[in-house]
């Protein structure tokens, strides 16, 4: 029997207040894992698989408590991952 595939989170424009809380909240663990890999000595390598052991619980946890498909979510959590790191690769590199 197949099943409806359960949603994804909306693809709507979000609201300005909406953006603005999540472009803190990326503010906010950019700085935390730049001022604990400094701090603490970390490499880099351990540092984005820290940020991507966190990215994967966390979106877990909201694909299973929302009831999304896990397989679409997974691919939209990837595709978004994607796209903001190929802009941020683009960007110049200041020292």
């Amino acid at each position: 029997m197949n099943k409806p595939p359960l949603p994804l989170p909306h693809s709507a424009p979000l609201p300005a207040e909406e953006v603005h809380a999540g472009r803190r909240l990326t503010e906010a663990l950019v700085q935390v894992a730049a001022e604990h890999a400094r701090d603490q000595e970390v490499p880099d390598s351990v540092v984005v698989a820290a940020l991507s052991s966190a990215l994967g619980c966390v979106a877990a946890a909201i694909a299973r408590s929302n009831g999304f498909d896990l397989a679409r979510y997974e691919e939209f959590v990837a595709a978004h991952f994607v796209r903001v790191f190929q802009s941020e690769s683009a960007r110049p590199v200041y020292h």
